[in-house]
């Protein structure tokens, strides 16, 4: 079903199943046990997520370095529990990194024919909210593989209601979706309230608000061991709206590749956000078609998947005429269908590239079992000596394994945005304009070393790869940023964030000493600049 739809009669919209008498296979597929090894042999990240559902989901990091040193930038079991007791901790993408679940991932890639991952989501038993009301931009297949959580699922937002809210990314930072209000405020409708139980799977799909919570679990499991009765689940992302394999940003392409200004939805620069604003605004069935996903079946790599371009495009014409007749009949015919080829010939680099870095973690987990069995023989000094971290394993850590495949996933992303200014014909921001170099003055790699400042638009690292963000903070030589779900993150290096346009040459102003400007906003640094300047002034008069 469309989230864009807000039938609040159809019950149906999110499915789960219900705890019957059968043995599931996911049921200890990954337990606490799973994840000590995991973290025992490799060189993880992880999240912990706030848990006021009253305000909007943040995150922050569970590992701080403790050294200069490898071993004390690696994170640990302690720092694990450390952040359990006080929220969820959070493994994005984490199927490209921990080879037995990369065999799932790559399953579920499989199954649809989309370049998806996998995130794992950890929860101590007790937590009266382990993840506040938020919407995520994935369709979500939830499996419970260890513990029980409590889950409450309600219909969307009416979009018309907050049109500068993005649909996708509700419920995080700074936009709250308390759970109060969400069917008072919000029109929302619950859905599902259900206690998922061990091998117990749950469909939700993107843009519907959840709620978690795992109060019950602790009632009932009472004083047993903390690690066994700790709620671990498995999410599969289907990552249509990530990777741009919907109709909105079809259109998008398709108006930049000739040249037309988005005069209906108002959106000029590749790095606007796409779900907000007058896309909110359009007549119900119309949005729910212009953000509908591109049909499953268009990235096979068969008679079958070509056979479909001709209907894709021929609705993205369609669907673009229904947002503005104007603004598509300035399309030529031709665009529309070349904009279908070319967006599936992206998915289906991105879904090769995704397939090739999960069998690469599969058999990093061979490699690594045939390793412990040469060596099960061995006790003491050679047993720790033979098992101990090497240059050769260190480099075959996920940490440097899955790099080469997210520069890929980068240039492909970069390679279609550039496709789409290619052909333009028109001037702005998507015209013919839109490839000259205005960066003349600049240093040759300038993305990733002039100086950053809060507003900025970039795109940040995110699990390995680059994703649209905002800088909020600037802290010393390390920033935070927020993405464009609303997660946020912080400590980030330079060479971790890519500035997506030139900056403007300085002025007098911006050369202005304010001193640190570490958490504030762009509202008090301009009131600080003012200040400033009157006083430049000032001396620039005696």
């Amino acid at each position: 079903n469309n989230p864009n739809n807000n039938n609040n009669n159809n019950s149906e919209s999110a499915g789960a199943s219900a705890s019957e008498d059968f043995s599931s296979p996911f049921a200890g597929f990954f337990t606490f046990d799973d994840l000590k090894t995991a973290v025992e042999e490799d060189f993880l990240d992880a999240n912990r997520g706030s848990t006021n559902n009253a305000q909007g989901w943040k995150v922050t990091g569970v590992s701080k370095p403790r050294g200069s040193s490898f071993e004390d930038a690696r994170m640990t079991l302690e720092e694990i529990k450390a952040s359990l007791a006080k929220g969820t901790v959070i493994f994005n993408a984490i199927g490209a990194h921990i080879p037995k679940l990369a065999g799932p991932t790559l399953a579920c890639c499989d199954a649809s024919s989309l370049p998806n991952a996998l995130n794992v989501y950890v929860t101590a038993a007790g937590m009266k909210t382990s993840a506040p009301p938020h919407t995520d931009r994935q369709d979500v297949v939830v499996v419970q593989t260890q513990g029980r959580k409590h889950w409450r699922v309600y219909t969307p937002p009416n979009p018309a209601l907050d049109s500068m809210a993005d649909m996708y990314a509700r419920g995080k930072g700074e936009d709250a979706l308390a759970l109060h209000a969400l069917e008072s405020t919000h029109g929302c409708t619950k859905l599902i309230d259900v206690t998922l139980e061990v091998g117990d799977v749950l469909f939700v799909p993107a843009g519907f608000p959840h709620t978690t919570d795992t109060a019950e679990a602790k009632e009932e499991e009472g004083s047993g061991d903390e690690e066994e009765t700790t709620s671990i689940h498995l999410t599969f992302n289907l990552d249509t709206h990530v990777w741009d394999l919907d109709y909105l940003s079809a259109r998008r392409l398709a108006l930049g590749r000739a040249g037309v200004p988005d005069a209906a939805l108002g959106q000029t620069k590749n790095t606007d956000n796409r779900y907000v604003g007058q896309a909110n605004l359009l007549p119900g069935e119309f949005r729910a078609d212009l953000f509908e996903a591109l049909p499953l079946g268009l990235l096979e790599d068969d008679d079958v998947g070509a056979a479909m371009v001709d209907e894709v495009a021929a609705n993205l014409e369609r669907i673009s005429r229904q947002v503005d007749g104007t603004t598509a009949s300035a399309v030529p015919a031709s665009v529309w269908k070349e904009t279908v080829v070319r967006l599936r010939q992206e998915g289906m680099e991105l879904y090769d590239v995704h397939r090739d870095m999960y069998l690469a973690a599969i058999e990093e987990g061979r490699i690594r079992k045939t390793e412990l069995e040469m060596t099960a023989h061995l006790t003491g000094e050679a047993l720790e000596r033979a098992r101990g971290m090497t240059p050769e394993k260190m480099q075959r850590l996920s940490l440097f394994r899955v790099r080469d495949y997210y520069e890929k996933i980068n240039a492909s992303k970069e390679a279609l945005v550039n496709w789409s200014k290619s052909g333009t014909t028109a001037a702005g921001d998507g015209g013919a304009n839109a490839n000259t170099n205005a960066s003349g003055g600049l240093p040759a790699n300038w993305e990733y070393t002039v100086p950053l400042q809060v507003g900025d638009e970039v795109e940040a690292d995110l699990g390995g790869a680059m994703f649209p963000a905002r800088v909020t903070a600037v802290t010393g030589n390390t920033y935070s940023v927020e993405y464009f779900d609303g997660d946020k993150d912080t400590g980030l290096e330079r060479s971790m964030i890519k500035l997506t346009k030139p900056p403007a040459a300085a002025s007098d102003e911006d050369e202005l000493d304010i001193g640190d400007t570490t958490g504030l906003t762009p509202k008090e640094i301009k009131k600080l600049k003012k200040k400033a300047q009157k006083k430049a002034e000032k001396r620039a008069r005696k």
